[in-house]
């Protein structure tokens, strides 16, 4: 989900934080704590990249840029998560608004 968010513009972590909470409706917060690591191992596998803004005169803020080979893991991820979600839809007989041609 944080590669999605990534998609359109460079976020920094609260503001990953505060996209999964509106965009959820308030279903699903992730704290800081817990983003953190995850951004470090993806910037470390090559899918992010990271930068440094100055806000104001003193402060920084780390910005998070989804990189070419992110794309490629986003889209693989996908289409992982499409057919896992195909197949405990049909274990459930739950095929009525989902469109996936996985048979």
């Amino acid at each position: 989900m944080i590669l999605h968010l990534l998609q359109k513009e460079d976020l920094y972590g609260y503001q990953i934080t505060q996209l999964f909470n509106e965009k959820s409706k308030g279903e699903y917060t992730v704290l800081e704590g817990s983003l953190y690591p995850v951004l470090f191992r993806l910037v470390d596998a090559g899918y992010l990249s990271e930068y440094e803004q100055l806000v104001g005169v003193k402060r920084k803020r780390r910005y998070y840029h989804l990189e070419e080979a992110g794309k490629v893991y986003y889209h693989e991820l996908l289409q992982e998560f499409d057919g896992i979600i195909y197949a405990i839809n049909s274990i459930l007989d739950r095929t009525i608004g989902y469109s996936q041609n996985y048979a």
